[in-house]
């Protein structure tokens, strides 16, 4: 489990520049300097370590990172989900 959450955070971390310079584009609603600065802006957020009730470490992203982390966490459960009712499926 713990192989597959570095690869998503360092596949999150590859895939983010590119989402940022999309982002740059800009949609026709909003300019680009403020889409842009918006999609730079750190976040963080503490995430609980595994097997321990109290440690936790501080994870820092911009919000591009943020959000093609979780979309990528989406996908991954989503195919699970898939692969676990096929299994079931009566043959």
């Amino acid at each position: 489990m713990r192989g597959s959450v570095s690869f998503v955070m360092a596949l999150a971390l590859t895939v983010a520049p590119a989402f940022a310079v999309q982002a740059q584009s800009g949609s026709g609603q909003a300019p680009a300097a403020t889409t842009a600065s918006e999609a730079d802006k750190q976040i963080c957020k503490k995430e609980k370590e595994t097997g321990s009730r109290l440690a936790a470490k501080k994870v820092c992203r911009t919000k591009a990172e943020w959000d093609e982390f979780y979309r990528l966490q989406r996908a991954e459960t989503e195919q699970m989900q898939r692969n676990d009712a096929a299994s079931k499926t009566p043959k």
